[in-house]
């Protein structure tokens, strides 16, 4: 407790400016809210089980934010889904795969699997709670049958590994989402949340299917721009959806990310913990974040928004004032 867990750059320089507002307590009973900060690909079913055992006591007496007993929700895409369909939140269609039936059924799942293929023409078949792209085969209606096989006997291996430690992993098809029918890029849009506020948002974009903030430079510098320039103008149209997508998972704390379809936000997972590279080094290849930094004057004006995320210090300053704001005049 005398340390922040996944400390992100700049978070403590941030929450020691808000020493007026907040302050860390090494013991969780004097505490007047309670952050539950974990990493969930690297949360096990024992970490999970240890701090349910310390919340338990204290869940009727403060505020908790991100409670494990919602970690479910977010963790695994599949039920992420299921509760943004619930609530009629638009999101990628998807299946389950029983891994139970994998060698029992197993004509059955590839013609299950194909028939997925064919409804949208081209799918991922991944583990349900796993990130940056590992356990995530990409298929198409151009795949053969033994690709099919590969992936899914792939993921039957990754599968019992992961079980051994996160039982709520499973094998799922998730529809591919493409942002642009116009574009050769995919659009990807981040809203940092707390409470039922917007902390800060920001696209990224690339040509790329599946791809990561630094995979951005120079070329895509033009577009990096001026669709963040756009979110910035459209934030507001967008602000009830996006917080009740995250209301639906019942977090209140989070980096919710979403494509554009047609105008409309189709949501595809929430992360509790940001801290990736965006937060750590900046936007895109060196080479774009130097441009960002140098023409800061000319663009800041635009893109207030970059910015924003970009001075970490004042920018987790602010998030924790936000948290003392609730605490001490809650909404609801």
């Amino acid at each position: 407790m005398s340390h922040l867990e996944n400390r992100r750059e700049y978070e403590s320089e941030g929450l020691r400016d808000a020493t007026d507002a907040i302050i860390q307590t090494r013991w969780i009973k004097k505490a007047d809210v309670i952050w539950v900060r974990v990493r969930p690909e690297h949360t096990t079913d024992r970490e999970r089980a240890i701090i349910e055992k310390y919340l338990q006591r204290h869940r009727d007496k403060v505020p908790i934010i991100n409670d494990i007993a919602v970690f479910d929700h977010y963790d695994c895409k599949d039920r992420s889904f299921q509760l943004w369909k619930k609530f009629g939140i638009s999101c990628p269609d998807f299946i389950s795969i029983d891994e139970n039936s994998i060698s029992e059924n197993y004509e059955e799942n590839i013609v299950y699997i194909s028939k997925f293929i064919e409804k949208y023409g081209k799918i991922f078949l991944r583990t349900n709670n796993e990130t940056a792209s590992l356990g995530m085969h990409t298929l198409t209606s151009e795949s053969q049958r033994n690709d099919i096989e590969h992936a899914l006997l792939s993921l039957k291996d990754r599968l019992m590994n992961q079980r051994k430690t996160r039982s709520s992993t499973k094998i799922m098809g998730t529809e591919f989402i493409q942002s642009s029918k116009n574009s050769d890029y995919q659009d990807l849009y981040r809203v940092h949340t707390l409470f039922g506020n917007i902390l800060s948002f920001y696209s990224v974009t690339s040509k790329k299917e599946i791809f990561h903030n630094v995979d951005m430079d120079e070329r895509d510098m033009s577009r990096f721009i001026d669709l963040n320039e756009d979110l910035c103008n459209r934030m507001n149209s967008l602000r009830e959806i996006v917080l009740n997508a995250v209301k639906a998972l019942n977090c209140n704390l989070g980096a919710i990310e979403f494509f554009l379809v047609n105008e409309k936000p189709v949501f595809i997972e929430l992360n509790p913990m940001w801290g990736g590279h965006a937060s750590i080094h900046g936007f895109g290849n060196e080479r774009m974040r130097t441009y960002l930094i140098e023409n800061r004057k000319i663009l800041e004006k635009r893109i207030p928004n970059i910015y924003n995320f970009m001075d970490r210090r004042s920018y987790y300053k602010k998030l924790y004032e936000i948290i003392h704001d609730h605490i001490s005049n809650p909404k609801d």
